[in-house]
């Protein structure tokens, strides 16, 4: 069994979508909003080769986060990790884009460096984004909810230590079964 999670953005209010979801609901009704029925028909049994698919809504999604606090100074050539990214310590001259950081006495300009390497890192991108204030860079998962909780962050750097992601949440939630 594969677990996948599937965001939609919709003009539907919280009330109509949990109403659409609540069980014993149709979602193959004209009641049903329409991006109910396009997600079921695309996710539909045959598409799946399953007898039948389930869509989860959750309301009130919140996104994981995670920190990276800088105490001091970082060595040159240390690295951190974040979704299985590598972020590399640079005494000067670091390209951002290329997960690298410069170091920094200076407990909130490191921190700051570390933020833009994570928010110039591609493959971050759609995943992560990062801020900074006072030596403290704040990761946050960009999907909301449970799923953010899962995503990897380590480090291995002088005078820095890094939080789990968590915090990760959905609240209100309801599914429905379609097919067979």
């Amino acid at each position: 069994m594969s677990l996948f999670s599937l965001v939609v953005n919709t003009l539907d209010n919280a009330a109509g979508i949990a109403n659409s979801l609540a069980p014993g609901s149709s979602i193959n009704g004209s009641d049903a909003p329409a991006w109910l029925r396009t997600v079921e028909s695309y996710f539909g049994a045959a598409a799946l080769g399953a007898k039948s698919v389930a869509v989860t809504y959750a309301d009130t999604l919140v996104a994981a986060t995670a920190t990276i606090t800088s105490t001091g100074s970082a060595v040159n050539g240390e690295t951190a990790s974040v979704a299985n990214q590598t972020l590399t310590a640079k005494t000067s001259g670091a390209v951002p884009a290329n997960g690298e950081f410069n170091i920094s006495g200076t407990v909130a300009t490191q921190a700051a460096s570390i933020a833009l390497a994570i928010n110039s890192v591609v493959a971050l991108s759609g995943i992560v984004s990062a801020t900074s204030s006072l030596g403290v860079v704040t990761i946050t998962s960009t999907l909301p909810g449970n799923v953010g909780n899962g995503l990897q962050i380590s480090e291995s750097l002088t005078n820095v230590t890094a939080t789990a992601f968590s915090g990760g949440s959905e609240a209100d939630r309801a599914t429905v079964h379609a097919g067979n």
